[in-house]
């Protein structure tokens, strides 16, 4: 029994400690070697997602591009506000949503 809990709750390592074994040399660390991003510019990004915007039917990629539009043109209303606009149109959007205006 105390054989059967030992192999639950004890690695190896610690089971041979135990037994006095002499324990396995420890394993190799793997290194994980992080590669940043490739750098695209943006001329680049375009092209490429035109590229794939061509695979598309037709009808999803032209809501794609109008969607997109869409985001352009409130981003750059948006980016007209000052800050005392950006945080009163937070407080209104946060009540709207979380329904804490009525």
């Amino acid at each position: 029994m105390i054989g059967w809990l030992q192999s639950l709750f004890l690695d190896k390592r610690a089971r041979e400690a135990l037994q006095g074994r002499a324990p396995l040399p420890p394993r190799p660390r793997l290194h994980v070697v992080t590669v940043p991003p490739r750098e695209r510019d943006v001329h680049a990004a375009l092209a490429e997602a035109e590229e794939r915007m061509r695979r598309l039917p037709p009808e999803k990629a032209q809501l794609i591009r109008t969607a997109m539009a869409v985001r352009r043109a409130s981003q750059s209303a948006l980016a007209h506000l000052s800050d005392d606009e950006m945080d009163k149109l937070r407080s209104v959007a946060e009540k709207a949503l979380l329904g804490g205006g009525r």
